[in-house]
């Protein structure tokens, strides 16, 4: 009788190890996901920062003509951002008649590179 006991208290013993074992990969995996999608939003965010601060350095700020390696540049980085609405409006930007409307989109532009920020 005492043999049987002890060999019920090992199974269940087991079962709960088992089950804590099971509980704590499953967290795991779970952490490794939330990671795994922070790190993508990292990369994001500093393509989107990078694309903003060479806009603002070569465009906005710069008293020169844009030379045509930067518009390539920036049209690169700006692809690069599988980005719809930024897509968009930096064609908006580049598609203006005039300075009037080229500032309205810049300003639209900007807009649109903060709100995709994550």
């Amino acid at each position: 009788m005492i043999f049987i006991n002890k060999k019920f208290i090992f199974t269940v013993l087991f079962i709960i190890l088992l089950l804590g074992n099971v509980f704590l990969t499953l967290a795991l995996f779970n952490n490794f996901a939330t990671a795994r999608q922070n790190s993508q939003t990292q990369q994001q965010n500093a393509k989107i920062l990078a694309f903003t601060n060479l806009f603002i350095e070569k465009v906005l700020i710069s008293n020169q003509e844009i030379s045509f390696e930067t518009r390539l540049n920036l049209e690169t980085k700006v692809r690069d951002l599988n980005d719809k609405e930024i897509l968009n409006q930096w064609k908006a930007f580049t598609d203006a008649v005039d300075n009037q409307t080229a500032s309205i989109e810049a300003k639209q532009l900007l807009h649109s590179l903060v709100k995709s920020l994550r």
